[in-house]
């Protein structure tokens, strides 16, 4: 064991050197992807349909659909279809008693079949296949949209574009405090950042499913969720990579002012810690899907390690504090570039003060996230997975 040691610690500060940089640069090529495109307005009016699946969200479903009901865009030109994933919490009497208004409102349960299956993607694809659309927009039942969500969505879908992904936050502008809910936001505004630097670059990455529209011929051409189905989450990020890599359609971003959508901050430390590690279950897929953005994964998890054990490694000899130093110092910079890039684009600057703490934990926080991710143990919605499926 010592010789191994002898032999592989003059390794590892190579190692660390060569992935702190792949991940400096792979940061700044997202940076450099996040470019105002010009507004499009399409001028068309195709027929929209908002599919939201819900599962408990009595507290928060009426606010999402007095939100849906108050758009610019024409009345008798969009529908919502809510999809009922089980709840126990009184959400569809919530929903019924919406229905029969000025704007098309549509409940679907589906208790009995998500209850076996144990998948939102389920329950979208039961709205998806209802839907009478050409264009599908989700969000979740407890986002808050804006009343030009829909039609600053629809007007992205120029000729050759399929998928428009949109801008989700944590917590309204200068709403965000405490170290916990902080930490989440601006650890949010970071993927968001990458997501929107990617598709800039026309190699589309991620997305979130809070907000999101696709064309639904898109979706029929992918096989809808069938392909991905096995897995618990992936719904937006999943379906985005399939639509990039199975079709000809161009995916674009949709204005933050007009279509940025907010989401609640978890509720706890233990549902945060599961929310990551459920989004983390999907890292390894990524090898059949986009091998590119997994070799990128797997480059930034190394140096989050070797970061982690850098006091370990300067006793043990394996590196030189100066090296060390030198590191972390590249990916703080790296990282203050895509933070700083982020905050202006999408006008949450406010966020910038947890960026000194994130940075700092960030390298902790993707070790556990990601080992976590890898032995897919995380609850959601109350029930348990493994190896990104249910139990």
């Amino acid at each position: 064991m010592i010789h191994f040691w002898q032999v592989v610690l003059p390794y590892l500060e190579v190692l660390l050197g060569v992935t702190t940089a792949s991940y400096a640069l792979g940061v700044f090529w997202f940076v450099s992807g996040m470019r105002r495109r010009s507004y499009v307005q399409t001028n068309e009016r195709p027929l929209v349909s908002v599919v939201v699946a819900v599962r408990n969200e009595v507290e928060n479903i009426e606010y999402l659909l007095a939100d849906l009901c108050a758009q610019t865009y024409p009345l008798d030109v969009y529908e919502i279809i809510v999809v009922d994933d089980g709840s126990e919490d009184g959400t569809p009497d919530r929903v019924r008693a919406r229905l029969g208004g000025k704007v098309s409102i549509r409940l679907i349960e589906t208790k009995d079949v998500c209850a076996t299956t144990g998948a939102k993607k389920v329950a979208l694809t039961l709205g998806i296949e209802e839907a009478r659309g050409q264009i599908i927009l989700t969000t979740d039942g407890d986002c808050r949209v804006k009343s030009t969500w829909v039609q600053g969505m629809v007007d992205c879908f120029e000729e050759d574009v399929g998928m428009v992904v949109g801008f989700s936050q944590i917590g309204h502008p200068g709403q965000v405090q405490g170290i916990r809910a902080g930490w989440e936001a601006i650890d949010f505004l970071a993927l968001m950042g990458c997501a929107f630097g990617g598709i800039g670059h026309g190699h589309p990455i991620s997305a979130s499913g809070q907000n999101l529209a696709y064309r639904k011929e898109a979706f029929s051409q992918v096989g809808g969720y069938e392909r991905v189905k096995g897995r618990a989450s992936g719904d937006d990020v999943l379906l985005l990579q399939l639509v990039r890599r199975l079709t000809q359609w161009r995916v674009a971003t949709a204005p933050v002012e007009l279509t940025a959508t907010v989401h609640p901050f978890t509720p706890s430390w233990r549902a945060f810690l599961h929310q990551r590690v459920r989004w983390a279950s999907n890292a390894p897929y990524q090898i059949h899907l986009d091998s590119l953005l997994f070799a990128y994964m797997l480059c930034a998890f190394i140096m989050e390690v070797l970061l982690v054990l850098t006091p370990l490694l300067i006793w043990a000899g394996g590196i030189g504090w100066d090296w060390a130093a030198l590191c972390w110092g590249a990916k703080i910079l790296a990282e203050g570039a895509i933070m700083w890039r982020s905050g202006i684009y999408f006008r949450r600057l406010d966020l910038l003060r947890f960026f000194p703490l994130w940075t700092l934990l960030h390298p902790f926080a993707v070790v556990l996230f990601g080992a976590g991710g890898c032995l897919g143990e995380f609850e959601w919605k109350g029930e348990g997975h493994r190896w990104g499926k249910k139990r």
